[in-house]
């Protein structure tokens, strides 16, 4: 019995303490790989390196994990199975920042191999890579696809794992600047001109508005005008008519008298 509870803690600790078929999603706010262990604080012997330094929004960029003496020469690229070796690497998570990557959420989309799959960070799909077993590895191919409408410098942040007590965290890669797609460009461009096309319809509209307003306007001032002129006229009129009379009605009594 004692034995049995011995071997079922053992299984527990290394379900806590290792992840043989990649970093869980509770890994993608610190990258850390939950270890009971501290991060190494030395200079890390594996580099995070993209392909290219700019790339278009709608196309990706290839990415290598690598352990450094494979550019250099000095190491002859064959998997170690010793505990602390900093030759090769078991185990690894990678997601692309926009620079600067303070509090940012994981960009894109990662494309990777048959030993690697894509975890979901921060209610986004695939912005995330991990390991899919803890074979030892000298290098690691990925690819990286940008939002299409995306367009800044991004940079790679990626946690290295060569042992449950060797790992380095948050190594961050040269940047990579995205440039707005020219398609995309042609279509905001497009758009600014049918809104340049739609500003100057509307100032046309309102130029013939105010025309035609204007119009109305002196028509109205016009029959205005007309009408009290013909009351003008007939005022004067029915004056003169009365002073006609009146002359009229003194010369008839002034005859009467004589």
């Amino acid at each position: 019995m004692q034995g049995l509870l011995v071997i079922m803690m053992a299984l527990i600790a290394g379900q806590v303490t290792g992840h043989p078929h990649g970093a869980p999603t509770t890994a993608c706010n610190t990258m850390f790989p939950l270890h009971k262990h501290h991060p190494q604080t030395s200079s890390c012997p594996f580099e995070t390196r993209p392909y290219q330094t700019e790339i278009f929004s709608n196309s990706s960029v290839r990415i290598a994990l690598h352990n450094l003496g494979m550019l250099s020469g000095s190491s002859s690229g064959s998997s170690s199975s010793s505990e602390n070796t900093t030759d090769s690497f078991k185990g690894y998570m990678i997601m692309a920042f926009e620079v600067p990557s303070e509090n940012a959420v994981a960009l894109g989309t990662f494309q990777v191999s048959s030993d690697s799959h894509t975890i979901n960070c921060h209610g986004m799909q695939q912005n995330a890579a991990t390991h899919s077993s803890k074979s030892h590895k000298n290098i690691v191919h990925l690819t990286w696809t940008p939002p299409e409408d995306f367009e800044g410098d991004v940079i790679f942040k990626t946690t290295y794992v060569a042992s449950k007590k060797l790992f380095w965290m948050n190594q961050v890669s040269a940047p990579v600047r995205v440039r707005l797609a020219p398609a995309a460009v042609a279509d905001e461009e497009s758009d600014t001109d049918d809104d340049n096309t739609v500003l100057i319809q509307n100032d046309v509209f309102e130029g013939k508005l105010i025309e035609e307003v204007a119009y109305l306007e002196s028509r109205e001032y016009i029959s205005l005008w007309a009408i009290c002129s013909l009351f003008i006229v007939g005022f004067t009129c029915a004056v003169l008519a009365k002073l006609i009379l009146a002359a009229r009605a003194k010369k008839y009594s002034t005859l009467e008298s004589i």
